[in-house]
């Protein structure tokens, strides 16, 4: 696996705090032996997101423009589509702003960042991955650029009227480590970990028109059988 490539970092900082599946990473299929999450069940109508429209956004899809301000030199692209559902929407929406979020802690330099800590449930799983991504990445006096691409998601159902399990694919091939001091990009070869599959558990807020946050964080493993295309 690269070992500069900043979703290693997450992945390695999921494990120090015991968030890891069980084997993850063993193969290149992106499953498990156990794809419960704790905090949502497992739905059995799992269904994925639409597919997108003929010559719509084609070269470059997006989810949706979003209120956090990232670098010109980082690029985050969302290959998928709104569902039709409300709550399902929302959901999608604030798994790609947890994302997002990770990464401008990374940029900003800050484990606490506000930014990060707005697209949180506080003392959960999805927190305590993200601050210990960034968190490795100020030690090692790293942020990160490039492009970075997600695809394949999948929205399971409401559960308890306030939880959505959303799991996707996260393409790396064109995203890396860059050094804070030098601005040297740290560029990999590719291999089976440009390609993982996470899975979050977002969590509905109390009050309308505030953000869906991310609870649960799991990271699946490699998945490029499941992601590349």
């Amino acid at each position: 696996m690269h070992l500069t490539r900043p979703a290693v970092s997450l992945a390695a900082a999921t494990a120090a705090a015991a968030l890891l599946l069980a084997g993850c990473g063993g193969g290149d299929d992106g499953d498990s032996k156990s794809d419960k999450i704790e905090g949502a069940d497992s739905s059995k109508d799992k269904s994925p997101s639409p597919k997108k429209n003929e010559g719509t956004q084609e070269n470059e899809p997006d989810f949706r423009t979003s209120d956090i301000k990232l670098p010109d030199d980082l690029k985050m692209v969302f290959d998928w589509e709104q569902p039709s559902d409300p709550d399902k929407a929302a959901a999608l929406d604030g798994a790609a702003d947890y994302m997002r979020a990770m990464n401008h802690g990374s940029v900003k330099q800050d484990p606490k960042d506000p930014v990060l800590m707005r697209h949180v449930v506080p003392l959960q799983t999805a927190e305590e991955a993200a601050t210990k991504k960034v968190k490795a990445d100020v030690e090692d006096g790293l942020s990160v650029t490039g492009k970075e691409r997600f695809s394949h998601a999948k929205i399971g159902d409401v559960v308890d009227s306030k939880l959505v399990e959303v799991s996707f694919c996260m393409d790396q091939r064109e995203f890396f480590s860059k050094e804070i001091k030098t601005g040297k990009i740290r560029r990999t070869e590719p291999s089976e970990g440009d390609f993982m599959r996470l899975s979050l558990v977002m969590q509905k807020p109390e009050k309308s028109k505030q953000v869906w946050k991310a609870r649960t964080f799991v990271f699946k493993g490699e998945g490029r059988k499941t992601c590349e295309g």
